[in-house]
């Protein structure tokens, strides 16, 4: 499948990968921070409508092309991002795979 241009990925962000639970008083354990360059945010938020009201889905979408995003790890759910100059917790990471091989097309990140 065709990648967007490389030109298009404007973007960057701080990635801290989430570890565990187990720092002082059960708050959440980083990596070092790590700068990620090259990605696309769209900076919209996302609803959904329940029978309780309306419910945020996320608030950030990231898009990270194994083969321009610099660095590219595996992305883990519950990690922190900064962009824009706020902090960021990846809620859902979806892999898209290439249709002919077994090999990432890209990773989606869901924000709140």
């Amino acid at each position: 499948m065709k990648k967007p241009p490389i030109e298009t990925m404007i973007d960057s962000f701080v990635y801290h990968e989430y570890l565990s639970d187990d720092g002082d008083w059960g708050k959440p354990e980083y990596a070092d921070q790590v700068e990620i360059t090259k990605c696309r945010i769209d900076r919209g938020s996302q609803y959904s409508n329940s029978a309780s009201g309306k419910q945020l889905i996320y608030n950030g979408l990231l898009f990270c092309y194994p083969d321009m995003t610099t660095p590219c790890p595996e992305f883990k759910e519950q990690s922190k991002l900064i962009y824009d100059g706020k902090e960021h917790i990846i809620t859902k990471v979806i892999t898209v795979m290439e249709p002919y091989e077994n090999k990432v097309y890209c990773y989606e990140l869901e924000v709140v």
